[in-house]
């Protein structure tokens, strides 16, 4: 017991144990052949949000991309023995969960050379923007779409696809730092904020080069897998609170100081906590998979990948008390204009997603919290028309747009 304890003390071991898993459980749900055939289907799809990469290749293809994407990555940052950190751990997740809809092992490459790029730019170890490029590949999607640019020959555009990919990947960072001071770390998805004002740029570019207009496209959400996708995220629970807990110390102190903060980015739970950090993740996990099935949603890629998002960001700033309200006052805002989350997908998304905004609730106080939580599914309902569904992190625009918009008014009544 003690030499896998000290084997599970490294963050990157309980990543490669998580993303080999998914290839084990992929072939145990389908043949070779057909997440082999699936995985082509994934690389041929146009991957503007919502794309259901489960729906389009199957259960198995779908773990598996995500697992091609991740286990590459991960190697890379373990080689140039990057530091574990919270934020780390949380960028691996959501590559992970995205993998699901909207990344896959093809277009995310180009954004992540990019972000390679600027490092040697700034003459600065990639280690620093490493996490960053991770996450913006949420605009994976514009790379898939200018490759679909068919009025343009194949090898032009597919270059052209691959150039505008890394141009992307080298104008993110510097953005995304600055555009933090916008939100003040309320907003714990900088980096969609960041995509999607972008997206919204490159969705008139695209238009304009393309010769029409460019609008998101539901193309696939699949609604017969719950069974088999609850059994896979149950495991990957389960095992992240058995690592917390025989890893972790002082769990009942470590959890408690981890409740009292406000998430507040930049909240490094694992740099703080340690190993209980993962009991967090773990009944994250859990309590939102529980709500989703309460209030009738599909469990599908989307619903999967936003899932992993929660848990991702429960090394970062979200923990089991704060995203709670926000959580509470985007079903509110559901119920007021009669939106069924069981059955309309933007929704089911936003309620997991909202969770972003739960520094509100941490530091103003449960209350406010629901109000951010209302006012935000009805932007984030909206502004993916705006992005053409190229940014994958639509919450995280929406949440920009809320912070902006919320915050002054906030601190009239509470400084």
């Amino acid at each position: 017991m003690q030499k896998l304890k000290s084997w599970l003390m490294n963050p990157y071991v309980v990543l490669y144990i998580i993303f080999i898993y998914f290839i084990v459980f992929a072939l145990i749900v389908d043949t070779p052949y057909e997440i082999f055939n699936g995985l082509i289907a994934i690389a041929l799809s146009y991957d503007l949000l919502i794309t259901d990469y489960v729906a389009v290749g199957g259960v198995g293809a779908t773990l598996v991309n995500s697992a091609i994407v991740n286990l590459i990555f991960l190697t890379y940052m373990a080689r140039i023995q990057r530091k574990a950190s919270g934020s780390l751990i949380m960028a691996f997740w959501l590559l992970a969960g995205f993998s699901f809809f909207g990344k896959n092992f093809i277009n995310v490459w180009p954004i992540l050379i990019g972000g390679y790029l600027y490092s040697k730019f700034r003459k600065e170890s990639f280690e620093r923007y490493a996490v960053v490029s991770a996450l913006a590949t949420a605009l994976g999607p514009i790379v898939t779409q200018i490759a679909y640019l068919d009025h343009i020959p194949i090898v032009p555009r597919l270059i052209f696809a691959v150039v505008f990919g890394i141009f992307i990947g080298f104008i993110v960072p510097p953005i995304s730092q600055n555009l933090m001071n916008v939100h003040q770390g309320f907003n714990l998805y900088n980096v969609g904020f960041t995509a999607g004002i972008l997206a919204i740029l490159t969705r008139i570019f695209v238009s304009v080069i393309g010769g029409g207009e460019v609008n998101p496209i539901f193309i696939y959400w699949s609604t017969e897998y719950l069974v088999v996708l609850c059994i896979f995220m149950g495991i990957i629970f389960a095992f992240l609170f058995f690592v917390g807990w025989i890893c972790g110390e002082s769990h009942k102190e470590n959890l408690q100081g981890m409740f009292k903060r406000t998430g507040q980015a930049a909240s490094d739970y694992y740099a703080d906590y340690g190993e209980v950090t993962y009991i967090n993740m773990g009944l994250l996990g859990l309590s939102v998979t529980i709500l989703m099935l309460a209030i009738g949603s599909d469990i599908n890629g989307p619903v999967v990948g936003s899932i992993f998002t929660v848990v991702g960001f429960g090394a970062f700033g979200k923990h089991m008390r704060n995203i709670w309200p926000v959580i509470a006052g985007c079903l509110l805002a559901g119920g007021f204009v009669h939106i069924f989350f069981g059955s309309n997908p933007s929704s089911s998304i936003a309620v997991l997603l909202v969770s972003c905004l739960a520094p509100i609730a941490g530091r103003y106080g449960w209350k406010w919290g629901v109000v951010a939580g209302f006012v935000h599914l009805n932007i984030a309902m909206h502004v993916v028309n705006f992005s053409g569904g190229f940014n994958l992190y639509n919450n995280g625009l929406a949440a920009g747009f809320v912070t902006m918009f919320l915050l002054p008014i906030i601190r009239v009544f509470n400084d």
